[in-house]
């Protein structure tokens, strides 16, 4: 629940958590109720790593037109697959906008869950001088990813059980660091923990919400996203993206949803158009969407939330209490 006798001022609000645990719609009925109730004017700023990709709109649930016309929305759609993103360049250019939305008087609410953005614009030990080394980056594409992924988990098993055995650029860059460093990097990488915690200036002005709901209903709510994200035609945008170029390999390709729709798509997989095909797709992507759940969850959890609202029927009262609580605006 939220804590009514928080009497802390902060200049902008984060609501985070698991995928389908309803950040989006929380933040939105927020965002009304500062504004209708309160007269702060706000904007929100995506912390999706996904969202950030042009065309990639069905699988990362992108804020619809109408949503996006209610309120002001930045980071959503800032590259195409082809450019180079991470989360130091996302800090970067978040930090900018929020520093904009500041200075017209309004309130940035930060929406999203993918924590390692969150943490980089934080501020919370992110160090963008990690070694790179593009000799041996050449010789580690040449490796296939079970073979790559089998060594990521000889030698720093904690960063290979954070990876989905897929996941080939997160794979790749882990083993390339390990090389460098000879050892496991897990502690220089952002995970939870460690430097998680600290109360860096960016991470003082935010008032941190964690929405982690009963763990059955975001289990139901997350197969009902996956079915919904195959009614709406995700495998269609898939196959566009793919008929304009971007391969499977492509970095926002590898994430859930997008991994198993265009590997529905090889010409080898025995997967089609047809019903049975499509119900398949739902549960490969929501098996693999439950597992990224988990690990959001414990990431959050070691985040160091102001508050955290641990069931559905306590949404309302806490966006009610937020909405009374006290900002510096402006």
């Amino acid at each position: 629940m939220i804590d009514p006798n928080n009497s802390r001022r902060v200049s902008q609000l984060a609501i985070v958590g698991p995928t389908a645990s309803g950040k989006s719609d929380f933040a939105l009925q927020l965002a009304r109720c500062l504004r209708d109730r309160r007269k702060i004017p706000v904007e929100i700023v995506s912390c999706d790593s996904v969202q950030v990709y042009r065309g990639f709109d069905i699988g990362s649930a992108k804020p619809s037109p109408a949503e996006m016309g209610e309120f002001p929305h930045h980071m959503i759609d800032v590259v195409t697959w082809r450019d180079e993103y991470d989360a130091g360049r996302y800090a970067d250019e978040a930090r900018m906008v929020l520093a904009a939305i500041k200075g017209r008087g309004a309130m940035p609410l930060i929406v999203g869950g993918t924590g390692l953005y969150l943490r980089a614009l934080f501020g919370q030990g992110f160090d963008e001088n990690l070694p790179k080394d593009d000799d041996l980056r050449r010789e580690l594409e040449s490796v296939p990813t079970p073979q790559l992924f089998a060594e990521l988990h000889s030698v720093d098993p904690v960063r290979a059980a954070q990876l989905h055995p897929n996941d080939r650029v997160r794979i790749l860059r882990a083993v390339e660091l390990c090389r460098l460093t000879g050892g496991p990097v897990s502690p220089q990488l952002i995970g939870p923990g460690g430097a998680a915690g600290q109360i860096t200036p960016e991470r003082a002005a935010t008032l941190l919400v964690f929405l982690n709901p009963e763990r059955a209903i975001l289990h139901e709510r997350i197969a009902r996203r996956c079915e919904a994200m195959i009614e709406s035609g995700l495998v269609e945008e898939v196959r566009g993206l793919m008929t304009q170029g971007c391969p499977a390999t492509a970095k926002p390709m590898q994430a859930i949803g997008y991994r198993e729709a265009a590997t529905a798509l090889d010409p080898g997989a025995d997967l089609g158009a047809d019903s049975g095909a499509d119900s398949g797709l739902a549960q490969a992507i929501t098996i693999a969407t439950r597992q990224y759940a988990k690990r959001q969850i414990t990431w959050f959890k070691g985040a160091g939330p102001d508050q955290t609202v641990t069931s559905l029927a306590d949404y309302k009262s806490a966006i009610a209490t937020l909405c009374a609580g006290e900002y510096e605006v402006g």
